[in-house]
């Protein structure tokens, strides 16, 4: 008996350091299972990423970046009416009295569409003030929809007849700005125009190509002394962001396009990281001392 309870007792304990094993694999087991399944989890949702069906389709319900921004300006002189235009001073009254000048047009080219905002004045009025409005563009060659009207300028009053009334409008399409008029057959441009089908006269085409507004390109005026920046900042700048004018002396108008190329300039923000900037200062007095 003397031998028998501390045997009992011996064998009780062993069972339960045992039991006190068991229950501690079981919970090391559950909880490798449950990181497996994590990991299945994971490697599955990494394979339907690569799912050309389903990058389709998170591309369709993401929103669609902004890609580049043009701020264009144009300004029509007296000679555009009174020359090229020929315009009678009975017309230039009503133009004046009832037509609409357009300040500005911003154009955000987002993937996929467009949306230009106008600014515009209504002039010859004591509550004349500018205002805003804003047109959503989707270009569709197969459907006949490649163009939009963005600002229309009658030029003379409607009369009883059928016949379109003479207008100048200012048209946006997918690559391209335009200044046209439709005129009546008997109205002439003075030859500083491309006359084209139904009447149209193009005055000019504005492209949004760099490469077709290359020979364009100039100098920015608000840039000049913008706080203080320097010809290196102004070099930063000038690599996602371009100015071009022209000007028609003869023909009497004169426009003006700011781009700014954010595609371009997330290159620029990156390779910045990349590549640190390096002080000019620091390294001439290094060479000094060497």
């Amino acid at each position: 008996m003397e031998i028998l309870w501390p045997t009992l007792g011996i064998c009780v304990l062993v069972c339960f350091v045992f039991y006190v094993l068991v229950q501690h694999w079981q919970r090391v087991l559950r909880r490798q299972n449950w990181t497996i399944r994590q990991l299945n989890e994971r490697v599955r949702t990494l394979e339907e990423v690569d799912d050309p069906e389903f990058r389709r389709r998170l591309g369709e319900s993401a929103p669609s970046p902004l890609e580049q921004v043009f701020t264009f300006f144009f300004r029509l002189s007296d000679q555009f009416w009174r020359e090229t235009l020929q315009t009678t001073e009975e017309n230039l009254s009503f133009i004046r009295a009832f037509g609409s000048f357009i300040g500005s047009v911003k154009i955000q080219r987002w993937r996929g569409h467009s949306v230009a905002t106008i600014t515009e004045v209504l002039p010859d009025r004591r509550s004349a003030a500018w205002q805003t409005r804003s047109l959503d563009c989707f270009f569709d060659q197969e459907s006949g929809s490649d163009k939009m009207t963005l600002w229309e300028l009658p030029l003379a009053r409607i009369g009883n007849s059928s016949e379109r009334p003479p207008s100048l409008e200012l048209v946006l399409k997918e690559k391209s700005v335009e200044l046209c008029a439709h005129l009546l057959p008997s109205h002439g441009s003075n030859g500083h125009s491309h006359v084209s089908g139904d009447n149209e006269v193009v005055f000019f085409r504005v492209p949004f190509d760099s490469a077709e507004l290359a020979e364009f390109r100039s100098h920015d005026p608000s840039e000049n002394g913008a706080n203080g920046a320097g010809p290196e900042a102004q070099f930063n700048h000038s690599f996602w962001r371009t100015f071009y004018s022209h000007r028609d002396e003869e023909a009497g108008f004169e426009w003006q396009l700011r781009v700014l190329d954010l595609n371009k300039k997330g290159q620029w923000d990156r390779w910045k990281i990349l590549e640190p900037e390096v002080d000019p200062v620091a390294g001439n007095e290094t060479q000094k001392r060497n």
